[in-house]
């Protein structure tokens, strides 16, 4: 199995996929590496980790959140955040997932909580998923449910609960949809649903026929990785195969691309026969 076919086993996103390898995380880190404003801790991932796996269970909200009357002093009809209390819990609404960290945290602090919220550009099989989550140990994980996101660009909301006397410190970070010329910091499989490359069996085929695939659906390559070390390219031949790609920005992958026909393991083979499955011509 070569690196490229590791890295893309390793996101596979269903619930018992493993975490990705030091060598994928470096790598994907040399593609998406960004400055981190302020200073703040962010981790960021290939792929938005399994909730499941991350969390253990998932708490199902109905209905609207809202703020109540009582509302402490910093919560506003206009904030970023609603609170609802559901027994034990508060029930938190992402009600504005591109504010700013601080206002996040101004208005947990308002309801004594010591909690980070961050957001950021997520492929739109993730968007509204739970990317990041750490918290003081001893103290109950959060538990999470998005509902109705629509990328890019589009409304998307956020809703989990924490104990009502929840007394420690917590981290989160969510996936949200990518406006225009953002590029991800969260992606999921490329071929996943809603992802450009769905249902495209693209792993084998020549690089102008995937871009041929992805121009019916609006979409580009912006970059190829080529090489034993994946070196940067802007271009490659038409006539060379596509090894491999990950969601890049909206409307935008990025390839790994070669001059031979990749060679794939049995292993592999049903790995991509898996997730053609559903597709129209799989059966």
């Amino acid at each position: 199995m070569s690196r490229i076919d590791r890295m893309v086993a390793a996101i596979d996103p269903v619930p018992q996929a493993a975490e990705p390898g030091e060598e994928v995380a470096a790598l994907f880190e040399t593609i998406v590496a960004t400055p981190v404003k302020g200073g703040r801790r962010r981790v960021r991932r290939a792929v938005v980790i399994p909730l499941a796996a991350v969390l253990g269970a998932v708490a199902v909200v109905v209905g609207l959140a809202f703020v109540p009357a009582d509302a402490p002093v910093g919560i506003a009809p206009n904030a970023a955040l609603a609170f609802q209390r559901v027994g034990d819990d508060w029930v938190v609404t992402v009600k504005d997932l591109y504010a700013d960290p601080e206002r996040f945290t101004s208005e947990f602090k308002a309801r004594g909580f010591d909690i980070e919220l961050f957001t950021a550009p997520g492929s739109p099989s993730v968007a509204g998923q739970l990317a990041f989550s750490e918290t003081a140990e001893g103290t109950t994980p959060v538990k999470e449910e998005s509902v109705g996101c629509d990328s890019p660009g589009g409304g998307c909301t956020v809703s989990f609960r924490i104990p009502a006397d929840f007394k420690g410190r917590m981290q989160l970070g969510f996936a949200r949809p990518a406006r225009a010329g953002e590029r991800y910091e969260f992606s999921g499989r490329v071929d996943a649903a809603g992802e450009l490359l769905h249902c495209v069996p693209f792993r084998g085929m020549t690089v102008d026929e995937v871009r041929g695939a992805l121009a019916k659906r609006g979409g580009s390559i912006e970059e190829f990785r080529v090489g034993e070390k994946s070196e940067v390219a802007r271009e490659v031949p038409g006539g060379w195969y596509v090894e491999s790609a990950v969601p890049w920005a909206p409307g935008q992958v990025l390839a790994w691309a070669q001059p031979d026909p990749p060679q794939f393991t049995p292993e592999e083979k049903a790995r991509m026969k898996k997730g053609m499955a559903g597709c129209p011509g799989s059966d």
